[in-house]
């Protein structure tokens, strides 16, 4: 799971992709302890992802609508599975994490556990 910055404040936002990454990474702290990461298309800023993260407890939600399977390989438990959609690949494991790889355009999903 990203490590999420706690220094901004409620309402406000961090890019935290550099110049010329082919997607632009944007953290919002939305509420105290719930933060929200999107990942947007760097040339069409076409929505990517939308992963939210709540530091209190470190679970993370994704929303579904904002999952674009055609950008993402998923990657469950060290696997590549693209037979699975992310309902599946989360469901699949018991008290799922998940990591974003935006360089291999990789959404990792594996037991917090792990």
């Amino acid at each position: 799971m990203p490590d999420e910055p706690t220094e901004i404040a409620v309402g406000e936002s961090l890019v935290t992709s550099e110049e010329g990454d082919d997607l632009r990474v944007e953290t919002t702290r939305s509420e105290e302890h719930l933060f929200t990461t999107t990942y947007r298309d760097a040339e069409t800023g076409a929505l990517r992802l939308a992963l939210q993260v709540d530091i209190t407890t470190g679970a993370a939600a994704i929303d579904p609508r904002s999952y674009d399977a055609d950008f993402w390989t998923l990657v469950v438990a060290g696997l590549p599975r693209p037979d699975l959609d992310l309902e599946s690949a989360l469901a699949s494991v018991d008290d799922p994490g998940i990591e974003v790889d935006t360089e291999r355009h990789e959404l990792h999903v594996q037991s917090e556990e792990d």
